[in-house]
């Protein structure tokens, strides 16, 4: 007779290597991880209209919800390029910005 499945726990899941939900959290404590470095050196009026939409080593990707905070945004870029360097994110090379209206925060 057959055993009946026998569901993983959670932990399994999480810390196998090959696992598509450990890739998952990887990527979200990156880009979580980049988004605080970035708050730290942005105005707190500019932090809650800029989010983190793509990061790689050498690519950043920050989405604003108009143009107008875009533009402050594009302004302060090589200044936030120069931090975020310092704060050890050294391979950065870019940041890109991006606008997307239906990300506006009420």
């Amino acid at each position: 007779m057959k055993r009946p499945f026998r569901a993983k726990s959670v932990a399994d899941v999480l810390n196998s290597p090959e696992s598509v939900l450990k890739g998952l959290l990887d990527k979200a404590n990156s880009l979580k991880s980049i988004t605080d470095s970035i708050h730290q050196h942005l105005p707190e009026d500019l932090q809650k209209h800029c989010t983190v939409s793509e990061y790689n080593k050498t690519s950043l990707v920050i989405t604003a919800d108009s143009p107008v905070w875009a533009t402050r945004l594009r302004y302060q870029s090589s200044e936030l390029l120069t931090q975020l360097r310092q704060a050890g994110f050294l391979g950065l090379a870019n940041i890109q910005i991006k606008i997307d209206p239906n990300k506006s925060t009420p």
